[in-house]
């Protein structure tokens, strides 16, 4: 009996281990039964709020929709947002924070193309699952097995942007001008757009430093009349900048079209400067507020329930953008099915084929070799007096 007793003991205890073995092999970082952490550094309250706190906002309306729908196979998402004032050091000691204190299960963010840079390497260290709100080429080449995108790359932009001035606008002639910001997002551009207008055998005839912010562009619009400018091509813009460089150049009667990249378009700031925007031109891979589709349609449906009276002024595209990346990273999480770790959700977004985000953007697609999850954008026009930005092509890819 004795030895039966001793017996019965060992089992008990080897049975106890076994099973404490089982329970720390199922757990997942940032998982519990009832709840999913997913981290985002965005600026809320520095230089560049204007674009990422729309951006935030699309992110928080969609995770509140998917929880009050009883989340995701019974799991809530438990949606933490960190400051990081479009700072280096904020953002590295935010990322720290959310990674090794709060034990994100995924990321969304960082807010800048610069940020990205010091981070991607740390994302794939941690086998962090990440939806990056920039695109710069690196996020994707070469290929990182926990980096994912929703849109083309700022590369693919300034391809598409120049192909429309050159084979459709029908500016005879080009004397193309080109401005740009001394940030790593303005260089991008540049060291994107000058072999794409070789490529037409053209070059600029001058390139100009404008930077983020700048409320003075006197200067580089003087240059621009020295030069016989007869179109501008402004790379790695923001709205303000924007805003800055058309009314210069009205102010010194330039009346030339201005064709802005994506940042441009972060606001609809560009519809309320009135004549000064008539030649405006942006381009965007994600439809604005008033796009048209019946995912655009449920986006405002959704977002005016939670934010009764808000319909105007219209939110910017990088709100559709929070909406789009929020969709994607739930998609990804609803094929990875209850039994939910790391590798598992990053095969889920990786059987993501030609998805319908019903007009947000144009279909999205990752696989195993590729997480550049599209591949189109639309060039617009500001409309001061209907203020809105009015499509001028279809989805266009970058070729």
């Amino acid at each position: 009996m004795q030895r039966l007793s001793i017996i019965s003991i060992l089992v008990l205890i080897l049975l106890f281990f076994a099973g404490t073995r089982l329970s720390q092999a199922k757990e997942v970082r940032g998982v519990t039964d009832k709840s999913i952490k997913i981290g985002a550094v965005l600026d809320q309250t520095g230089p560049a709020a204007s674009a990422t706190v729309p951006f935030t906002q699309g992110i928080r309306s969609y995770v509140r929709f998917i929880n009050e729908g009883g989340g995701i196979h019974g799991r809530k998402l438990d949606l933490i947002v960190e400051d990081d004032r479009y700072s280096i050091a904020a953002t590295i000691a935010a990322f720290k924070k959310l990674v090794y204190k709060d034990n994100i299960f995924a990321y969304i963010g960082p807010g800048s193309g610069g940020f990205f840079n010091v981070l991607w390497s740390k994302m794939q260290k941690e086998k962090l699952p990440t939806i990056a709100l920039p695109m710069p080429e690196i996020a994707v080449e070469p290929f990182k097995r926990y980096i994912f995108i929703t849109s083309d790359t700022y590369e693919g932009q300034i391809r598409v942007l120049v192909d429309y001035i050159i084979k459709d606008y029908g500016l005879k002639e080009p004397r193309i001008g080109l401005i740009y910001p001394d940030t790593e997002v303005g260089k991008i551009d540049m060291r994107a757009a000058l072999p794409r207008l070789k490529k037409y055998n053209l070059e600029p005839v001058t390139k100009e430093v404008l930077m983020a912010g700048a409320i003075d562009a006197s200067s580089q619009v003087m240059n621009l009349k020295r030069y016989k400018v007869n179109c501008v091509l402004s790379v790695g813009s923001i709205t303000s900048t924007a805003v800055t460089l058309l009314r210069e150049l009205r102010k010194f009667g330039l009346n030339i079209p201005v064709f802005n990249s994506w940042a441009s378009m972060t606001t609809e700031d560009l519809n309320y400067i009135g004549e000064a925007a008539n030649q405006a031109y942006s381009i965007h891979a994600n439809s604005p507020w008033y796009g048209e589709g019946p995912g655009v349609a449920k986006m405002r449906e959704i977002t005016l329930k939670y934010n009764p009276g808000t319909e105007k002024p219209y939110r910017g595209p990088l709100y559709t953008h929070g909406w789009v990346v929020s969709t994607i990273m739930t998609e990804g999480l609803k094929k990875a099915g209850r039994d939910l770790d790391v590798e598992v959700f990053v095969d889920a977004l990786e059987t993501i084929k030609n998805y319908d985000t019903g007009g947000l953007c144009n279909p999205i697609t990752f696989s195993s070799v590729s997480h550049k999850g599209g591949d189109s954008w639309k060039v617009y026009k500001a409309d001061p007096v209907g203020k809105k930005y009015v499509a001028i092509t279809g989805w266009r890819k970058s070729e």
